[in-house]
């Protein structure tokens, strides 16, 4: 898989993505009037406007392409902040040499005024401040904005058994899925391997795995047929019992629906 198709794959909405990228454009811009690190003394405004830019744009799409490595193979979903820090940090060194090969096109009479390890701080300054607002900004939960302006009908095609399985980790993508559990955006798969944090609707991975497998026992919740190892009652309420005795609500509906599954597998057998 690319970095193109894993930075798609792991974009939030897209006014998000358009703000992501943005916000270091008005940090380069702002960086360039200012003559931030000395540069208002060998670099004319528009030679400033072009490095700062430039150098914004192409260390977050790398600060960027890293997080969704970050998120697919560690965190299996969103990052933490302190992973949002971390890739900031880790990030500096390349962003220097960045910075080096804009000057040398750029303004080649300032190299000999400032050395790698110099621009390597300027860049982490910039990281420490961007990295997170960029997390932030991907962070913020779309708004009803959001929701008044989508189109009545699916832009998308649904998801398939096969696109819902490329989502999840290498480690648990041919694994047995025992259940699904919505939270906020995201989904946790539960496997017979361990589980996976993946952004998709619930509805659209109940979609993908097809109504033979399983049975959606709860607005939040849908379990594998092979998984159930009975019901439970806790505090009055009905609960369905998995492999590793996680207990999952159900809801009205879902006992309707359990119901009807049992009976299909009655007449069946």
């Amino acid at each position: 898989m690319t970095i193109t198709e894993l930075l798609r794959q792991d974009s939030m909405a897209l006014p998000r993505r358009h703000a992501a990228l943005v916000l270091p454009v008005v940090t380069g811009v702002g960086l360039a009037i200012v003559g931030a690190f000395g540069t208002y003394v060998g670099m004319g405004l528009l030679t400033r406007l072009v490095h700062f830019v430039a150098g914004a744009l192409l260390i977050t799409t790398l600060i960027i392409g890293v997080t969704a490595l970050v998120r697919r193979y560690l965190f299996s979903g969103a990052e933490p902040f302190w992973a949002a820090i971390g890739v900031a940090l880790a990030v500096a060194p390349a962003g220097g040499w960045i910075v080096h090969l804009l000057l040398w096109l750029l303004a080649p009479q300032v190299l000999p005024y400032v050395s790698y390890r110099d621009l390597t701080l300027q860049v982490l300054t910039i990281n420490l401040f961007l990295g997170p607002l960029v997390w932030a900004v991907r962070r913020v939960p779309a708004g009803a904005a959001d929701t008044a302006i989508a189109p009545a009908h699916p832009t998308s095609p649904p998801a398939t058994a096969c696109s819902f399985r490329s989502k999840l980790p290498f480690a648990v993508r041919h694994a047995a899925i025992l259940s699904l559990s919505a939270e906020d955006h995201y989904v946790r798969v539960r496997t017979d391997r361990g589980e996976a944090l993946i952004l998709i609707k619930l509805a659209d991975a109940i979609a993908a795995l097809g109504p033979e497998t399983g049975v959606r026992i709860h607005r939040s919740h849908w379990v594998a047929h092979a998984a159930v190892r009975g019901l439970t009652r806790q505090s009055g309420r009905l609960g369905v019992r998995l492999d590793d005795n996680l207990v999952l609500p159900v809801s009205r509906a879902g006992q309707k629906l359990l119901r009807n599954q049992q009976d299909k597998m009655q007449i069946g057998a």
